[in-house]
C-alpha cells in the first residue's frame, strides 16, 4: 500500500497547483491512499469548507491542519459538512471538528491523527505527548498515520523515539521548509517536515518584500501571501499489508 501526503497547501499558488497536480501524481506514485495538510490554505492562514471541498475533489482522501486551523471563522461552524477534515487534537476549542478520522483502504483501517508540538508553539492547549497517550486509547485501526504539526525538530524526533512501536508513519508539518532526514524506524515512517505546497519565490509561502519591508524596514504591513508559481512538497510512503508497518519513505519535491 502507497500512502501520498503533501505538505502545507499554502495561498492560492499552492492550491491551484495541488489541485493541478494531484490526480496526476497520485498515478505516478501509485497512492492508493492521500493525505493532505491544508492548515494555510486560504490566503496562507487557515482553510474554508469551500477549500477544503477542492482538495478532496482533486484526490485527498484527509485533510489535516495545524495552528491556523480556525483562522477563518467560517470554518468553525461548518466542521461538521467537512468529514474528512480534521484538526490538532490539542488545539482549542476542542468541541469543534474531530481530530482523527478512521478510513479502510484495502480492507485495513487507517486512522490519520493530528496533534500540535509544544516548543516554540504557543497554541498547543496540552502536552502533545498526554494527548497522543489519550488518542491511542481511543483509536481501533489497522495502523495510525500521525500529522505532527511542530516547529521544533527536536520535540519532533523525540516523539519518532516515544511512539514508533505503535504508529505506522510520523510526518512533520509546519515548518514549510522539506528535511532530508527522511528514514525508516523500526518499522515507522518519519520525517520531521514533508515541506510546503506553495509559492516558491516567497518567504514561507509570503511575499518577500512585504516581509523585508516589514522586518528590516519596520513598517506597518499586512499579511500577503506570494504570488509566485508553487512548488509541490510531500513524500510517499510504502506500508506492508500484511504487518501494516512502513519498509519505505521517499520525498517528493516539484519546483516551478
Amino acid at each position: 500500500m502507497n500512502i501520498l501526503f503533501l505538505g502545507d497547501v499554502t495561498a492560492r499558488s499552492g492550491r491551484d497547483a495541488v489541485m493541478r497536480r494531484l490526480p496526476k501524481l497520485k498515478q505516478e506514485t501509485s497512492a492508493d491512499f492521500t493525505i493532505v495538510n491544508g492548515e494555510n490554505a486560504a490566503h496562507g492562514k487557515g482553510i474554508t469548507s469551500s477549500i477544503y471541498r477542492q482538495l478532496i475533489e482533486a484526490g485527498a482522501d484527509v485533510v489535516t491542519l495545524g495552528n491556523h486551523a480556525f483562522s477563518k471563522s467560517e470554518i468553525c461552524s461548518r466542521m461538521e459538512e467537512c468529514p474528512y477534515l480534521i484538526r490538532p487534537a490539542n488545539l482549542e476549542p476542542k468541541e469543534d471538528g474531530r481530530a482523527w478520522i478512521v478510513r479502510e483502504c484495502h480492507g485495513k483501517k487507517i486512522a490519520v491523527v493530528n496533534v500540535l508540538g509544544s516548543i516554540f508553539m504557543d497554541a498547543a492547549a496540552e502536552d502533545p505527548f498526554v494527548t497522543m497517550d489519550s488518542l491511542l486509547e481511543e483509536i481501533d485501526a489497522d495502523l495510525i498515520i500521525c500529522d505532527f504539526h511542530a516547529e521544533a525538530t527536536a520535540e519532533k524526533e523525540l516523539f519518532l523515539r516515544v511512539y514508533h512501536d505503535r504508529l505506522a508513519a510520523i510526518i512533520g508539518t509546519h515548518t514549510h521548509v522539506q528535511t532530508a532526514d527522511e528514514q525508516i524506524y523500526h518499522g515507522c515512517a518519519y520525517i520531521s517536515d514533508a515541506g510546503m505546497c506553495g509559492p516558491f519565490d516567497s518567504i514561507l509561502g509570503r511575499d518577500c518584500v512585504e516581509v523585508i519591508d516589514r522586518m528590516v524596514h519596520k513598517q506597518l504591513t499586512k499579511y500577503k501571501p506570494s504570488q509566485a508559481e508553487a512548488m509541490i512538497s510531500g513524500v510517499v510512503i510504502e506500508v506492508d499489508e500484511s504487518t501494516c508497518r512502513a519498509v519505505s519513505i521517499r520525498r517528493i519535491q516539484e519546483r516551478p
